[in-house]
């Protein structure tokens, strides 16, 4: 089986586009609008609303093009937060937890999205002088 691939942005966290530059060479990352994820479409139900305010508060990294994404959870978080569990498979719980850890949601999942530290600043100079993040 193969390995699976290395980020782009891990790479360089951790210097393996250094090593091996010739394996990132034509990678590249979707650019995004840089826009936050924005209020919840006002088609969905109120409680589905209320679980994406939530989920806009919980995972402040999630962006515009990750709108379609929180849909499905804030809908499925819906369900449980109306009650209406009891009919639900239990595979809805499966599923639910993999959205969940597919928005970086998870604790193990958490650990993979890039967070800048308290009090750390992009400096556009820090590649000149070697003191790039």
């Amino acid at each position: 089986m193969a390995r699976p691939r290395t980020p782009t942005a891990k790479a360089a966290l951790t210097g393996a586009d250094k090593h091996d530059p010739q394996r990132f060479k034509h990678r590249s990352e979707p650019i995004t609008s840089g826009r936050g994820l924005g209020k919840a479409p006002d088609y969905l139900p109120r409680t589905a609303k209320k679980a994406w305010a939530t989920f806009a508060d919980e995972l402040p990294w999630l962006t515009f093009e990750d709108r379609g994404a929180v849909e499905i959870v804030s809908l499925m978080r819906a369900h449980i937060m109306d009650g209406n569990t009891a009919d639900l498979p239990a595979s809805f719980y499966g599923n639910y937890r993999m959205a969940l850890s597919s928005l970086g949601a998870t604790p193990v999942d958490r650990t993979k999205v890039y967070q800048p530290h308290e009090g750390e600043e992009d400096d556009p100079f820090a590649e000149f002088d070697g003191r790039a993040h």
